[in-house]
């Protein structure tokens, strides 16, 4: 019944045109009457929002404008079905149809931008962004308190790279229409993007409480940038968990932890931003594969759209049994990743997917070696999701830095060292955070930096020292210039419960002999080092250890006998492929190597080595230091990395 009454009323609708197609010929104000008829019924058809209403609307539409061709509300109502039908260029032809109409009519200009936008997403073209900014500039121009062309001007302008622009459109939208909540996310945004990180910071969290359940969803989801295991893990917490569990997710990751906002986060909800204004489908309720990527690694350094020789079909079942058919084929590089990312339109839609394989995994990761010379980006497990170490326009500073695990009288104590480049007039400030293993704070400290004992006038150095219980840390420090650069070192530590027997405390490379400041009430004498905490190591000198050794065991004169051993090998990988390692191998370095024994009273030993290595050719190597209690019969070995540099170069 229902079939016969659609095809019925289809039917009538036909002779219905048919009459005013075919009829006798009719007067102006009957024109304008079967127009008027046909442009409500229109409406009604397009209410209805199903193929087939939507298919008799076009045809209502397109014979009102055959009727009455000078009419903007009909060539308006029609430009936007085409548009909405995924007509582009009929849509686009009506709509400079209204242009030409009413050149001040700002909706005709409205639908321009959208169509030049799109068709800047389809086909990747610089001049298709262009118009579409172009486009919606002349719609605010025209009509100031439009919002949405204020909002659709943010995203295209942050392609562009047009920040301040797009920091200014996002502020119109928020006055346009106050209420509306994208327009704020907008503005977080671009605010974050220009670098402005509290703004950002709070325009966020002010921001994602309001928005819709569905939209939230994406700013709260760590699903495309954690690891399975991590997910999975978030999966089976109950919900009063699972909030604790992400702030540790987004603590862990954070580049800067002497900073209150978490830079990464950051990072990661202005790229959901720019994902969901411009990947977010809302009839899907979700975005496809580029906005997967985007959130996960920013925007592609390179993109192409159906490069020469890709493939542009897809087969269907085992062996091309079933034949192919016609795709796009978008690809995405991240050349400092190692990576490439190609994306398949397989139904032609505008919306791509993964690659389809039985044998192997096309979910995207960096090339580990490239991801490996990142310094300045931190990955996630896995390398699922890459951010920058500083938030955009910070200028970065090199800083090296060490952590060495020591004993005090009463418990582990944790040593920090820093170094990084600076003269006699630079005015440099470190401040250090430790985190414990639920990643709250457990230690903060900051001071100026001073001059190095390797280089006082080229490089600055500073140490921190906390006494911590056993367990897992994790360490940051950040140096901060006058100028405004920032540099930032991070590092997991774990402190280990103290065992029964021997055991040796990290191995420091320093510059010269450790400083030894006499004993204070009662205490032991304080060691001062001298940082080197890039372990640089000048072609002419030698190079410098310290270390201390514990609960060494006292014979029966209350005396410990001590042997202690270092050896120096090279730390160099060999870069060739494996199978010219296996047939020309390189002849290895011989190794420095050297022991003595001593006697003393007490079980603690504060000790510092100086080692030739002035014959040694220019490279990485290992320290290794191997220590043997002769009276107990243990031994304990602790090892530390050094680069021996050509002479006068700097560390």
């Amino acid at each position: 019944m229902h079939e016969a009454r659609s095809g019925g009323r289809a039917f009538a609708w036909l002779l219905l045109l048919g009459g005013m197609v075919w009829g006798p010929p009719v007067t102006c104000a009957d024109r304008e009457i079967q127009a008027q008829a046909l442009y409500q019924r229109a409406l009604g058809c397009d209410a209805r929002n199903t193929l087939e209403s939507r298919r008799l609307a076009r045809e209502c539409l397109e014979e009102a404008t055959r009727l009455v061709p000078d009419r903007v509300p009909y060539e308006l109502t029609l430009a936007r079905l085409y548009y909405r039908s995924g007509f582009l260029k009929l849509a686009r032809q009506r709509f400079e149809r209204v242009e030409v109409l009413h050149p001040d009519e700002p909706a005709a200009r409205m639908g321009l931008g959208l169509i030049w936008r799109r068709d800047y997403l389809k086909y990747l073209d610089l001049t298709s962004l262009g118009r579409a900014i172009e486009e919606f500039d002349h719609t605010v121009t025209l009509k100031p308190g439009d919002y949405d062309a204020w909002l659709n001007l943010v995203p295209l302008l942050v392609e562009k790279q047009n920040l301040r622009a797009a920091l200014a459109a996002a502020e119109h939208a928020r006055e346009a229409d106050p209420s509306r909540i994208e327009g704020l996310l907008a503005l977080a945004h671009a605010a974050f993007r220009l670098g402005d990180v509290s703004r950002a910071d709070r325009a966020f969290r002010t921001a994602l409480p309001l928005l819709p359940k569905l939209v939230r969803q994406r700013y709260d989801d760590i699903g495309p940038v954690s690891s399975e295991q991590d997910t999975a893990a978030l999966r089976r917490l109950p919900p009063g968990q699972k909030d604790e569990f992400v702030r540790r997710f987004w603590k862990e990751h954070d580049p800067d932890l002497t900073t209150l906002e978490n830079e990464a986060q950051l990072e990661y909800w202005s790229r959901v931003t720019q994902a969901y204004f411009l990947f977010f489908d809302p009839r899907r309720r979700e975005w496809d594969e580029r906005g997967e990527v985007y959130v996960r690694y920013g925007p592609p350094q390179q993109a192409v759209y159906n490069p020469v020789g890709g493939p542009n079909r897809v087969r269907l079942g085992t062996f091309s049994s079933y034949g192919s058919y016609p795709m796009n084929l978008l690809v995405w590089s991240y050349p400092s990743l190692g990576m490439v990312v190609p994306m398949q339109d397989r139904l032609l839609s505008e919306y791509y997917l993964r690659p389809i394989s039985l044998w192997r995994d096309t979910d995207p990761a960096p090339d580990p070696d490239s991801l490996a010379r990142r310094s300045d980006a931190i990955a996630t497990r896995g390398g699922r999701g890459v951010f920058p170490m500083l938030p955009p326009g910070a200028k970065s500073m090199p800083v090296s830095g060490v952590l060495a695990r020591f004993e005090a009288e009463t418990g582990p104590r944790l040593l920090a060292l820093l170094e990084s480049p600076g003269g006699p007039g630079d005015s440099l400030w470190a401040e250090w955070v430790v985190l414990d293993s639920t990643r709250h704070e457990a230690a903060r400290a900051g001071r100026a930096l001073s001059p190095s004992g390797c280089d006082p006038t080229r490089l600055r150095t500073a140490d921190f020292a906390t006494e911590l219980p056993p367990g897992d840390y994790f360490a940051g420090i950040t140096v901060r210039s006058r100028d405004g650069a920032r540099g930032i070192f991070r590092a997991p530590v774990r402190i280990a419960a103290a065992p029964a027997g021997i055991e040796l405390s990290d191995v420091v490379v320093s510059c010269g002999a450790p400083q030894v400041d006499p004993a204070v009430g009662g205490q032991p004498p304080a060691v001062r080092l001298e940082a080197n905490p890039g372990g640089h190591v000048a072609g002419g000198g030698p190079l410098t250890a310290y270390f201390e050794i514990y609960r060494l065991a006292p014979d029966a004169r209350g005396l410990a006998r001590v042997e202690f051993e270092y050896t120096v090998r090279s730390a160099e990988k060999d870069p060739r492929l494996w199978i010219q390692r296996l047939l020309a191998p390189r002849r290895p370095l011989p190794d420095i190597s050297a022991s003595r024994q001593e006697e003393q009273a007490g079980s603690l030993r504060r000790q510092f080595v100086t080692v030739p290595v002035e014959a040694l050719p220019v490279g990485r190597y290992r320290l290794e230091i191997r220590v043997r209690d002769l009276n107990a019969g243990t031994e304990a070995v602790k090892s530390a990395e050094f680069v021996k540099e050509n002479p006068g170069s700097a560390g």
